[in-house]
């Protein structure tokens, strides 16, 4: 079973109109000498219930209410609506966020007809702790805005630094790193200019958590190590399990599970002290995995369905979603003997894989969670490849690599583009940048040949001429430096395109498209077919291997490779359309020279979307003739065109596709006329009452 992440016990700041919590020991003993039903003792119940919140919410609750009552007996509307504020942060503590936020909207109500607005933002960032919590990311992220706008009216340091870290979690949650670390380095400044150390400690582990999902697992040790300290310096069990539970499963990912059981268990430990079910939840649903590794099935299973049941009365989904990937893929992994001893049926266990695994996949749509979304399709994958539902399975497998790609870009590499292309791109991708280093070492050298020939010639002249030379030097230096500094730029730019012109040639859209057909093609048993197309695909590879290292071939050669493109896009589209090369009489194809695949791209563009997006058949018509010193390639389609094209993308809220592929062909076009001083190339896209045309005019080279 493969490991899927799981954010653990995600602390944020709750806010105090405090900069510094007072000792609850000190608070209970005043409450004893201070009997009198006034403003003070109504001050101390507020502090009191605060505090308790990170020690003993039930206790909390009590506490509340004792201040909510005499606020309404002493008219206080203020001390009553902090009053809801604590109540609820006692809830949340407890796991009960549907009654923390009705705690909240009484507050946000009474702060809105006091026109609090400090007390406002409060009452906003702290529900927004409570939306997270019930996996409403969407109005957790609104609340938060809310009060960062008016912290920031305010310039309240201690409110925006919270609540940038808060939502710096809903980010990280949601896979986006970058944004996250920014609200957190944002928090982490103010804080310690604020010398804040409990809050410094939480942002600690929330970075560290950055850290752990790019897989720096030093780094967020280091993090989580930091805040640990801290927690147990101040004596605050809540950070202190949070950030326990962090380090196990950190030390999970490396490989040290009686390390990583040893934090989940005292965590464990402390949040069933203070009665933390989402603590609980959280703790047992990654000691769970780290059974099921070692494996401890029946362990495993324990801890996993008490997670869920826990997750459910939460209310959490994103928890669940993830507690319920994990007992799926128990549900197909664990062996027979194991399954039976926990009273399930082994000839059941696929069926009882999918549908877990399935209500998983809706809950992480519901909550828009990508990244469980995307581990919920890969298990999907592997329950029907066991069930031997090969097209479900590749199905499923896709939705798994396009989602997992937009988590985290290069975090994992294709499946299917490492079946046999895998390690020959790797291989000439190495060989194209070490000729770019060389290329530019060998202008360095060249530059710094050039600068100590030229200050021998000005040192000369300076000598031999004096001061009648000393204009003429500088206006000669300047010019050289300038000459040799574009020189030095378009080096860099050619090497720069044929780069990019390479990793072009090896289409990865093209590749899985056809690797996607053959497996097609097997799993409907047409061998023949696949057969075919396999060997058309290998030949097509080789010829752009072969050509992908020179920068001209023979027109009949780049021909040859653009037929046999088309020929594979024709299968695999069923035939949807056709096409018809003609090269002019006058064109010896053998021993005309061109770009290797110059064409490509708009015959590629021409497919994707002018006539893959036509109902009926279409076809693409290729020319190529001689005009003067130039060869015209003209490329013709019949599709959509370009304005239906636009049109649709503007329909469906979305920007109008632009092609890598072209752009690059039109760079090596401007550098072919730099190199010839000609403007003999050029690219030009005319707009026909049904289609496109493109015509690319080049120098007409031949062989010999």
């Amino acid at each position: 079973m493969r490991k899927f992440t799981l954010i653990i016990g995600l602390l944020f700041s709750a806010l105090n109109v405090h900069a510094q919590q007072k000792e609850l020991d000190s608070l209970l003993h005043a409450l004893q000498l201070h009997r009198d039903e006034d403003t003070a003792r109504l001050a101390l119940f507020i502090e009191a219930s605060y505090d308790y919140s990170f020690t003993d919410p039930r206790k909390g609750l009590a506490t509340a209410d004792s201040a909510a009552k005499l606020a309404e007996k002493l008219q206080e509307r203020s001390s009553l609506a902090s009053a809801y504020n604590y109540k609820a942060l006692n809830y949340s503590a407890l796991g009960e966020d549907s009654l923390a936020l009705a705690e909240y909207n009484r507050g946000i109500a009474l702060r809105k007809e006091l026109k609090d607005s400090a007390g406002l933002a409060r009452m906003y960032h702290n529900a927004g702790i409570s939306y997270f919590n019930l996996s409403d990311y969407t109005q957790a992220l609104a609340y938060q805005e809310e009060a960062l706008a008016i912290f920031d009216r305010l310039s309240h340091d201690r409110g925006i630094a919270a609540t940038n870290n808060s939502i710096g979690v809903i980010y990280l949650l949601l896979a986006d790193y970058p944004k996250a670390l920014q609200h957190y380095f944002t928090s982490l400044k103010i804080f310690e200019k604020l010398k804040d150390t409990g809050n410094e400690g939480q942002v600690y582990t929330n970075i560290g958590l950055v850290y752990y999902h790019m897989e720096d697992y030093k780094k967020a040790l280091e993090y989580h190590f930091k805040s640990l300290e801290i927690s147990r310096q101040n004596g605050d069990r809540y950070s202190m399990q949070n950030t326990l539970g962090n380090i196990g499963e950190t030390y999970d990912d490396m490989g040290d599970a009686e390390r990583s059981l040893q934090y989940y268990h005292e965590a464990l430990a402390i949040n069933r002290e203070m009665g933390n079910n989402r603590g609980l939840a959280n703790d047992m649903v990654n000691a769970g995995i780290v059974f099921y590794s070692m494996p401890r099935y029946d362990s495993a299973f324990y801890y996993l369905q008490h997670a869920a049941r826990l997750y459910e009365q939460l209310g959490d989904k994103h928890g669940l979603a993830n507690a319920l990937t994990y007992l799926s893929g128990l549900y197909q992994k664990a062996p027979p003997a194991a399954l039976v001893g926990l009273g399930i049926a082994p000839a059941r266990r696929y069926q009882q894989a999918l549908s877990v695994q399935e209500k998983a996949l809706a809950l992480s749509r519901q909550t828009g969670n990508l990244a469980d979304q995307g581990d919920a399709w890969g298990n999907l994958s592997d329950i029907y490849a066991a069930q031997h539902d090969y097209k479900a399975a590749l199905e499923a497998y896709r939705h798994h690599i396009l989602l997992s790609d937009s988590v985290v870009n290069d975090e994992k590499k294709s499946e299917i583009t490492r079946m046999g292309m895998q390690y020959e791109f790797d291989k000439k991708e190495a060989v194209a940048k070490a000729e770019q280093e060389k290329q530019k070492a060998l202008s360095a050298a060249e530059l710094n040949k050039q600068r100590i020939i030229r200050n021998f010639i000005i040192g000369a002249a300076v000598v031999l001429l004096l001061a009648a030379c000393v204009v003429f030097v500088f206006y000669s230096r300047k010019r050289n430096a300038e000459a040799q500094s574009r020189e030095a730029a378009f080096r860099t730019q050619v090497a720069e395109t044929e780069m990019k012109a390479l990793r072009m040639q090896m289409n990865p859209h093209f590749i899985f498209n056809s690797l996607g057909s053959i497996s097609d093609y097997i799993a409907k048993n047409d061998t023949e077919a696949a057969d075919f197309y396999l060997a058309r695909f290998s030949k097509i590879m080789r010829l752009i291997l072969e050509s992908s290292d020179k920068k001209l071939i023979s027109l009949a050669d780049d021909l040859k490779i653009l037929e046999g493109y088309m020929q594979l896009e024709v299968l695999r589209l069923d035939r949807k359309f056709s096409y018809e090369i003609t090269v002019d009489e006058q064109i010896d194809a053998d021993n005309t020279l061109v770009p290797p695949l110059i064409l490509q791209p708009f015959v590629e563009n021409s497919i994707w979307h002018g006539l893959s997006r036509k109902s009926a058949p279409g076809r693409i018509r290729i020319d190529v003739k001689k005009e003067g010193e130039a060869i015209l390639c003209t490329v013709e389609d019949n599709g959509v065109g370009r304005k239906m094209t636009m049109a649709a993308a503007v329909a469906n809220g979305k920007e109008q596709h632009r092609s890598m592929g072209m752009k690059i062909t039109r760079e090596r076009v401007e550098i072919i006329n730099k190199m010839k001083r000609k403007e003999l190339s050029s690219v030009e896209l005319i707009d026909l009452d049904e289609g496109l045309r493109v015509e690319i005019r080049l120098p007409f080279e031949a062989a010999f």
